[in-house]
């Protein structure tokens, strides 16, 4: 009887999860993973047509997300296993690992940065500013981490000016859920560019913009549900007056893109997120210098806080446009050049363009 009652059970689960997998449309997108999820492939009787089927079921299997919480919360609070395919909480804060130290794409890197180099002008002074991830704030022995100093050394070789930031940074400066630094605590870094860069640093009022609803790249990944973060922007009178291009986007003309912040990554509020190349104009500046800034996603923050110092700055974006595209836009003469770049990109440089 009772073998029967369980057999019941079953096919009833299988028959109410297979109904409602036919009844409810199929998601576009996932918000939470943020990606795209799969959709039903055309039919070709071979294993990898199977395989694609077997993605896409999973991807719109009924109640999908409630179950990867489910799971989550066993992995973590009853079995108490430290991670959960590669994501880590420790007060608050989620983490991922990004263990190996990969080799390979440090020195990718730096043949990538060699080449850019190679373009610019005996005017150039050209400055390295390596961006620690959160990982680096991570006080404990229970995770494998790459070696930063490893990564500094090898980067530092290609003889830049280094602007250093691991002694000013701290777990706070970042977000919780989310890869990024917080743009409303890098008045710290911009002092600290000073130092080297010699634009005449002082302290900034700005008007602190909130938004209330930031879910980061690891909340989505962590598959535990959390309470949102507080993403700030920040405005004054002189980023509200300077002329921004972008390469992709000729209707967007301000250093915010507001649109982004109810989109599938708020943080893309920011220079409107994965943008190529952006020129930033500030004639209102207090120097009559220029930038060049080559970057990934942590410069689309810290930028902004730049502006006053310069009268041009000139973003690029090489995992976007490679050389053989920016080149036709930008005359390198006497501008300074920056070089920014995160630890995490560094040690995952394949997207990079020469």
């Amino acid at each position: 009887m009772k073998n029967k009652i369980l057999v019941i059970i079953f096919v009833a689960y299988i028959g109410i999860f297979s109904v409602l997998g036919i009844l409810i449309p199929d998601k576009e997108i996932s918000n939470s993973e943020r990606r795209k999820l799969k959709t039903f492939p055309e039919f070709e009787f071979n294993s990898e047509w199977i395989s694609e089927v077997d993605g896409y079921l999973l991807d719109h299997f009924v109640l999908r997300d409630e179950f990867r919480s489910i799971k989550a919360l066993y992995n973590f609070k009853v079995l108490g296993q430290l991670d959960n395919n590669g994501i880590y909480l420790k007060d608050n804060y989620i983490f991922k690992s990004n263990y190996p130290t990969n080799k390979k794409s440090i020195n990718n890197f730096i043949d990538k940065i060699n080449k850019l180099n190679s373009l610019l002008s005996k005017d150039n002074k050209a400055y390295m500013m390596i961006i620690p991830d959160k990982n680096y704030y991570l006080e404990s022995d229970d995770f494998l981490g790459i070696d930063y100093d490893y990564i500094y050394k090898e980067v530092n070789k290609l003889g830049f000016r280094n602007i250093e930031l691991r002694d000013i940074l701290e777990l706070s400066d970042y977000y919780e859920t989310d890869t990024h630094w917080r743009q409303e605590k890098l008045d710290k870094v911009v002092n600290r560019m000073d130092d080297s860069l010699d634009f005449n640093y002082e302290k900034t009022k700005y008007k602190e913009n909130k938004y209330d609803k930031f879910y980061g790249v690891y909340y989505g990944e962590s598959a535990i549900n959390r309470k949102p973060e507080e993403l700030v922007y920040l405005t004054n009178d002189v980023l509200d007056n300077v002329t921004v291009k972008y390469l992709e986007n000729d209707k967007l003309t301000g250093i915010y893109n507001v649109d982004k912040l109810d989109g599938m990554d708020s943080y893309d509020v920011y220079l409107d997120g994965a943008s190529s190349f952006i020129e930033i104009t500030n004639n209102n500046s207090i120097t009559d210098k220029e930038l060049v800034i080559f970057r990934d996603s942590f410069g689309s923050s810290l930028s902004p806080l730049l502006v006053k110092y310069y009268e041009k700055i000139t973003l690029i974006d090489n995992r976007y446009i490679s050389s053989d595209n920016f080149k036709d836009l930008i005359e390198f003469n006497n501008q300074d050049i920056l070089f920014m770049y995160s630890t995490l990109f560094i040690n995952d440089s394949s997207s990079l363009k020469g």
